[in-house]
């Protein structure tokens, strides 16, 4: 292990050090007449991960005792130094943690005169060049990890971590489509950096870090097109935990009273108060993610670091809310009869599950309640699962995808769309779901849910929405 390096500490042997620093120094500015000394004026701007001015950069005058850092909006200016030829470099905790440095730079500075100049971090494709030398440019990138060692405190790096990205991939083969999952593999050098190529661009990526006796710690990354992106991991070892306190609400601002909280990948779960207030206790320390589901909206995440024996406060705001048909004021028994759930069972076109079968899976999540359907399978993509079924007829509108065979989802009678690329992030939980209707190709399902353009199968949900509170 090795503490993190300051920030205008040495920079060790590099994984490898890029730049790509402008001076524009012929743009000579006059200063007040007589003045026999010069000024450096100047900008930083980071092209890596922010694509704007970085502020809080230390820009030095090598040789010199002189450095000033940059402003808010990237600027800096040095001045009263006597002319002559000075070489510029700059450091930054963003360059400094990924172990890349801007390379220096010579400066002509001139009696009475001002040289502009423009300093910029490496860009994103010359950084996955060269860290990924063999990965094609095209559609991947590099994440580069920094595990810390969140048990000890300080800024501790660790070395020998394994770190991993995970993500499904659509794979094409003769008269065959297939989402497989993909991981990239990588482990912590002596300061605690983990480079992991070939991972996909358009895609939210899954990474996952730990300590031999620790939890996993889990980080949502997501390159949105760039070939470079960073991400810190902090791991903890053994048991320790702590705190999450937050409160859930709707895109409108309103408390989201009931939604189910959890620690993904964990068991640590919860329901918000009539105020959407929730508290998470015992949750496994390091880099989490907690997730927010509430009926009529989608899910959400956030990233949080649970400190060992601490308090974490966050805010989650669902996404957009979900159509869903008015509550009927009828039984459960009698609602299901009403939609047809009942007298479908008997035809035994498909596959059905009532409360009580949904009750004996055991099931936390939605996608769990499948893993016991004849013909369906789930596969791993990212935070949750991808549903299909093993075999159906394809998709009618679509016969490059052979056999690969997608689902479309009703609730409560209501389309619910959902690419077949994404994870299912269906807005229930098992306790909210009355019955399921599983029809594993297109034309065993009633006809009013067939849709051309649906995948190959149907899956009908009915809801306790659709089933009115109890007489008082």
């Amino acid at each position: 292990m090795s503490s993190v390096s300051p920030l205008h500490g040495t920079i060790g042997p590099l994984l490898f050090a890029l730049a790509s620093i402008r001076a524009g120094s012929a743009r000579a500015q006059a200063t007040p007449e007589g003045d026999t000394t010069a000024t450096i004026r100047g900008a930083v701007y980071d092209s890596l991960l922010t694509g704007g001015p970085l502020a809080g950069a230390e820009v030095w005058l090598e040789g010199t005792n002189r450095s000033v850092r940059t402003d808010d909006r990237g600027r800096f200016e040095v001045t009263g130094i006597r002319p002559g030829r000075y070489t510029l470099t700059f450091y930054h905790s963003l360059l400094d943690s990924t172990r890349l440095a801007a390379s220096p730079i010579t400066v002509l500075a001139e009696a009475g005169r001002v040289a502009s100049v423009l300093l910029t971090t490496p860009s994103p494709t010359s950084v996955h060049s060269a860290l990924c030398p063999h990965d094609p440019l095209a559609n991947t990138g590099v994440v580069l990890a920094l595990t810390v060692d969140g048990t000890r405190g300080g800024g501790v790096t660790v070395a020998g971590a394994r770190v991993t990205a995970e993500w499904t991939e659509l794979r094409f083969e003769p008269g065959l489509a297939r989402w497989e999952p993909r991981v990239a593999t990588a482990r912590s050098d002596s300061s605690g950096r983990a480079v992991l190529c070939n991972v996909p661009t358009d895609v939210t990526v899954l990474l996952r870090g730990q300590l031999a006796d620790g939890p996993s710690a889990m980080r949502a990354v997501e390159l949105n097109g760039r070939p470079f992106g960073r991400a810190d991991l902090l791991l903890v070892r053994g048991g320790v935990t702590g705190t999450v306190i937050g409160v859930v609400r709707t895109g409108r601002g309103g408390a989201a009273a009931g939604a189910l909280v959890s620690a993904v990948g964990t068991e640590t779960r919860t329901e918000a108060d009539d105020e959407g207030r929730f508290l998470l206790r015992e949750v496994a320390g390091g880099s989490r993610i907690v997730e927010a589901r509430a009926v009529g909206f989608r899910p959400a995440q956030v990233q949080v670091i649970v400190a060992p024996g601490e308090a974490r406060r966050v805010e989650i705001t669902l996404g957009d809310t979900v159509q869903v048909l008015a509550p009927i004021s009828v039984a459960g028994s009698a609602y299901l009869s009403t939609v047809g759930f009942e007298r479908r069972r008997k035809s035994l076109q498909g596959h059905f599950l009532d409360e009580s079968d949904i009750a004996r899976t055991g099931a936390t999540r939605v996608e769990e309640v499948f893993r016991l359907v004849p013909g369906v399978q789930l596969r791993p993509s990212g935070m949750g699962y991808i549903i299909e079924f093993q075999r159906g007829q394809g998709q009618i509108t679509n016969p490059a995808l052979g056999n690969y065979c997608p689902p479309s989802y009703y609730i409560d009678g209501n389309y619910f769309p959902l690419p077949p690329n994404q994870t299912l992030t269906l807005p229930l939980v098992p306790g909210e779901i009355l019955a399921i209707e599983v029809y594993s190709n297109l034309f065993s399902a009633p006809q009013q849910y067939q849709r051309r353009d649906s995948g190959c199968g149907i899956i009908l949900i009915w809801t306790k929405r659709g089933v009115p509170n109890p007489p008082k």
